[in-house]
């Protein structure tokens, strides 16, 4: 198992990727880790190319009160209503993108 490290600067730091070699036995995807990360690439999650946009569709499809946990109630019931067979297309979607970025030799690619 690998543990798949997000692009965020203060994720980079010595410190952090000294806690990632010694908790993942450098089992880790990431800038400067044992694996790197392919650049320009965070479409290669699931979470950044499907979850969270459609996340905000669903959360502020409607107006929202200035209530954090009405937002919050909100967020859960979002995730709650996603149909199995979307998240499943996610997933499909996700083995190509892999497939590409293989191809393409970790460039760039749309």
């Amino acid at each position: 198992m690998f543990f798949q490290q997000d692009g965020c600067p203060a994720h980079h730091a010595v410190t952090a990727r000294n806690w990632l070699n010694s908790e993942f036995n450098e089992h880790w995807i990431g800038r400067d880790g044992p694996i790197l990360w392919p650049p320009r690439s965070p479409d290669l999650t699931i979470m950044d190319f499907y979850l969270w946009g459609r996340l905000k569709q669903i959360v502020y499809g409607q107006p929202l009160e200035n209530d954090e946990e009405k937002l919050k109630t909100r967020i859960q019931n979002a995730v709650k209503s996603l149909p199995i067979e979307e998240i499943r297309n996610s997933f499909n979607e996700f083995r190509a993108r892999i497939e590409i970025c293989a191809e393409k030799g970790g460039a760039l690619f749309e």
